[in-house]
């Protein structure tokens, strides 16, 4: 059977206007979010939910947004950390990498995640799984 490169097996986007969210982190506090105060919080906050949704999490994992942290500077490359109950998920779907992009304009950020199938085994299970992109 011939070698094939990875493939597209799920697109996640999630859409947010940055001045709605802004304000919710006014009223709520940053920590409310789990996001860091100041710019930048809506990218980070759009491509954790695109992460969740690129994964097809059901409902009970993709309320624990508070598993997935994105770590790295304001203007990227992020690297996605999965904890908890959603790194047990990701290692039942996740079996290459989930590449990241977001477009920002007019108010408004819009994230994608792409999970790809990579070529190797699985991974192996972990509390913690982390996906660079």
């Amino acid at each position: 059977m011939p070698e094939h490169g990875p493939s597209v097996l799920r697109i996640g986007s999630y859409g947010v206007d940055a001045d709605a969210l802004d304000r919710l982190i006014a009223r709520h506090g940053a920590k409310a979010l789990e996001l860091p105060a100041g710019g930048g919080s809506a990218v980070r906050w759009a491509l954790r939910q695109a992460a969740l949704r690129a994964l097809a999490a059901p409902p009970r994992v993709a309320g624990r947004w508070r598993d997935v942290d994105l770590l790295g500077t304001d203007g990227g490359p992020y690297t996605l950390v999965f904890r908890g109950e959603v790194a047990r998920f990701a290692e039942t779907v996740l079996r290459g990498d989930i590449s990241l992009s977001v477009t920002t304009g007019a108010g408004r950020v819009t994230a994608h995640a792409v999970m790809t199938r990579g070529s190797g085994p699985a991974r192996p299970s972990h509390e913690e799984t982390e996906v660079c992109r």
